[in-house]
Formats: C-alpha cells, sequence, structure tokens
C-alpha cells in the first residue's frame, strides 16, 4: 500500500541507522505469513518458538508488511499497465475515516481530542496515516514483531528491509516516514484482538482492515466493538471474507458456507447480525488492495468496506 508522501529525505545517520535495526528487525520478519497462513499471531499474539525457520519466517512478513505500507508505487509496480488504484488501499481507507467521523466536523474544540483506534495495525502505516487527522491514535496488533517494527519506525523515522526481486536475489529498501506526520500522536500496544485490554477507553473511529478472516473468533471481536467505539462514533470494517480453518474454526466463519442445501451464508450477512444491535451502516465500498510477491508476481485482492455509525444507548 502507498501512503502518500511516504519519501522522507534522508542522512547518511538515518541510512546507518536504518541498517542497523534492520537487523533488529530481522528478529521481526515474518508475523505476516504466520499470522496469515497459520493464524498463530492472531490466535494469542504470543511469540513463535526461537528457531531459524521460525526467525525466518518472522522476517519475512514484517519485510513484506513495510513494503505493503510504505514502499512508494514506483517500487511497487513500475509496469505502465498495472492496477495502480490498488496501491491506495490505506488511503482510501483513513480518507473513509475522515469524510465519516462526526467528531472531526466539530471545529469548536469542546470535545476535545478527536481519537482513533486501529485494530490489526501491523508495522504502523495506517497508523501514522490517521494520524494527520486525529488528535490521538492507538495502533494495536497481536504481533509483538509487527509492533515492534512500528516502534522503530516512530522513533527513527526510517527502518530498512528486505524485497524478493527474483529467486533469491533480493533487494534492500528503506520504509520512511513523512515530515507531515506527528509521531507523538501514535501509540503502540500489543494485545489479543479479541480480548482487548478493559482499559482502553472509547474512541471516535475504530478501524479494524483486514483481520476479521485471521481472527480464532471474529464475532466476539465484533462484540466488543460497542464498547469501544463512541456514540455517533464510526468503525469501519474491511474483510476480504477470505476465511480459512488454519487462522478460524469454521463454526466461527461468519459466512462463506452452506447453512442447508442451497442456502449460502454471507460473510457481510453475518457481520451484520452482530454490528445492528449497536450500529447503523451508513456506507459500504469496495476496495482493492495489492501485496507484491515479487518483481513480477502479486495478490490482487477487494476488500468489502464498511462504515458503521453507534448509535446512543438508550436512557
Amino acid at each position: 500500500m502507498l501512503v502518500p508522501g511516504y519519501n522522507l529525505k534522508w542522512s547518511k545517520r538515518h541510512t546507518v541507522v536504518a541498517l542497523a535495526l534492520g537487523a533488529s528487525a530481522s528478529a521481526a520478519y515474518t508475523a505476516y505469513r504466520l499470522y496469515r497462513y497459520h493464524g498463530y499471531f492472531s490466535r494469542a499474539g504470543i511469540r513463535p518458538v526461537s528457531n531459524g525457520d521460525a526467525e525466518f519466517e518472522v522476517k519475512r512478513a514484517v519485510d513484506e508488511y513495510l513494503q505493503f505500507h510504505y514502499s512508494t508505487q514506483q517500487e511497487v509496480l513500475p509496469y505502465r499497465h498495472a492496477p495502480k488504484e490498488a496501491l491506495q488501499f490505506i488511503d482510501q481507507l483513513v480518507l473513509l475515516c475522515e469524510r465519516n467521523c462526526l467528531a472531526l466536523q466539530d471545529f469548536t474544540g469542546e470535545q476535545g481530542q478527536v481519537t482513533a483506534l486501529d485494530l490489526g495495525c501491523a508495522v504502523g502505516g495506517s497508523s501514522f496515516a490517521l494520524a494527520r487527522a486525529f488528535q490521538s491514535v492507538v495502533g494495536v496488533d497481536s504481533s509483538a514483531h509487527f509492533i515492534k517494527a512500528a516502534q522503530v519506525l516512530q522513533r527513527e523515522g526510517v527502518l530498512a528491509f528486505t524485497t524478493i526481486e527474483e529467486g533469491d536475489i533480493t533487494a534492500t529498501r528503506l520504509a520512511q516516514l513523512p515530515d507531515d506526520v506527528d509521531v507523538d500522536r501514535v501509540r503502540f500496544l500489543q494485545a489479543d484482538l479479541c480480548r482487548l485490554p478493559k482499559n482502553l477507553v472509547q474512541f471516535d473511529a475504530v478501524l479494524a482492515a483486514n483481520v476479521l478472516e485471521r481472527l480464532p473468533d471474529p464475532a466476539n471481536f465484533l462484540d466488543q466493538l460497542s464498547t469501544l467505539v463512541k456514540a455517533n462514533g464510526i468503525a469501519i470494517l474491511a474483510s476480504a471474507f477470505s476465511w480459512s480453518e488454519k487462522c478460524t474454526a469454521k463454526d466461527s466463519w461468519l459466512g462463506g458456507f452452506y447453512k442447508k442445501a442451497n442456502e449460502p451464508v454471507r460473510s457481510l450477512d453475518g457481520m451484520k447480525q452482530h454490528m445492528e444491535p449497536h450500529f447503523d451502516l451508513i456506507e459500504q465500498e469496495d476496495i482493492p488492495y495489492l501485496i507484491r510477491q515479487h518483481a513480477r508476481k502479486y495478490e490482487w485482492g477487494v476488500s468489502c468496506c464498511t462504515v458503521w455509525r453507534r448509535r446512543r444507548d438508550k436512557a
């Protein structure tokens, strides 16, 4: 994903720091693959056993997400005939947040800070993008490796990562934060997304991008949103509904199965069952995303993005 402005000028000092921290972030290389293919981190946020294969997978996953969140269009997709609109995934989600968050339209300041919660923030690209408009942002992920990479970027502004070009051929690139992001507005937290800390306050906007299908209990995740979103606040949910029993037992899927013969249950309908008791669906949009696997192979998908406004509790 391309976040506009992620082309920071960097000095020799930044380069040295980035390369040094790139080594420490190698311990971070693959939360995404384990998170995505095995559902490990999404289940409990526990670190894997430290061995060669696990370390390699961890590094590869973190690198893949750093590329996903921070690479430029030229780095990710330099071809003339290509789905470049899919590189704007984070931007489109953040625009949905900004357009629908009523608290951002209050210019009196009487409501205090406008706040956002980014659930499944990975390496922080969406959290930093939200911080342009929201005065306080909390990014939460179940992977300690993702959170560590996000915190390094927050502290140093730059972090080296490795990208696959072809076969064993790789290249080193830099994830960079833009000058116009106030990193002091962002705080990162590692936590189980299905059992979030009780001390989290309510937020004006909650974003959960492509995490539902990676959770062991997506229904419980949705049910807790009403306690996290302020009255008249919004929850934005994005999902491609790519269910897999590696991450979620089939009896916990929101949809994607047959209840009876010729009676399919769709994931959006399952989502509505858990959201409608407290929220109104106010907008729905299909937004594409693109993940680069190597120089000539990509994963292209389309997330169903829904915007929900929380109703006031009845007296």
